[in-house]
C-alpha cells in the first residue's frame, strides 16, 4: 500500500521480501525512506501538478500544434518533487522565476530551474486564427493564464471577474485587470 500511495506503482517483489524478513522495529522507517527516495515518487506527484496547470505536449484546439520544449517543464516538476523543493520556492519560481536574485540551479544539469518554472504560463489551449483577430486571441490567452494562476496558487477562479463586479466574487474586476496587466506586459 505504501508503494501504491507514494509512487503509484506496485512494490518490487524483492522489496516486499526484504521487509517481511526484517524483524527490526526500524524496518518500516527504512521502507518509507526507500519509497521516498524513488524517482517514481516525483513522477507521480508531478502528474498532479501538471493536471492543475493544464500540462500537455500540444496546445490543443483544432490544429493540436506541438508545444516545443514542454517536456522541460514536466522534468522540472519531477526534479523539484524528487529534490523536496519547498512549496513556497515552487510558487516563487512559477510566478517570477526570471526575477529571483538567487535562482535555483540544478546541481547535475547546471540549468536555471527557476526560469523553467515559468513555462507554466505557456501551457493550455492556443488558438491559431489569423492576425485580424489577434487581440481577441491574446485576451483569451491572458484569461487562460489568469485562470491557471488563480486555480493553482489561490485556490479560486478569477475569470468571472473579467466582467463587471458581482457581489459574491472574491476578486474585483480591478484586481483581475491588474493581474492581466502583468501578463499583457510580459513577452510571450
Amino acid at each position: 500500500r505504501l508503494s501504491f500511495q507514494g509512487t503509484g506503482l506496485p512494490p518490487e517483489w524483492s522489496l516486499v521480501e526484504e521487509y517481511q524478513s526484517d524483524p527490526s522495529p526500524a524496518a518500516w522507517d527504512r521502507l518509507v525512506d526507500r519509497v521516498l527516495a524513488s524517482v517514481h515518487l516525483g513522477q507521480r506527484w508531478a502528474r498532479h501538478s501538471m493536471d492543475v496547470v493544464r500540462y500537455s505536449d500540444t496546445y490543443g484546439y483544432e490544429a493540436d500544434i506541438r508545444a516545443k520544449g514542454a517536456w522541460r517543464y514536466r522534468d522540472y516538476l519531477i526534479r523539484a518533487f524528487n529534490g523536496d523543493v519547498p512549496f513556497n520556492q515552487l510558487v516563487r519560481e512559477h510566478l517570477a522565476g526570471d526575477l529571483l536574485s538567487v535562482p535555483r540551479t540544478d546541481p547535475v544539469e547546471k540549468i536555471n530551474e527557476s526560469k523553467i518554472a515559468m513555462m507554466f504560463y505557456h501551457m493550455g489551449e492556443r488558438r491559431h486564427d489569423d492576425t485580424l483577430v489577434f487581440n481577441g486571441i491574446h485576451q483569451d490567452m491572458v484569461d487562460d493564464q489568469i485562470n491557471a494562476f488563480s486555480k493553482s496558487f489561490l485556490g479560486l477562479t478569477m475569470p468571472c471577474s473579467r466582467c463587471p463586479d458581482h457581489k459574491p466574487d472574491p476578486v474585483s474586476q480591478k484586481e483581475y485587470y491588474g493581474r492581466a496587466g502583468v501578463s499583457m506586459r510580459s513577452r510571450w
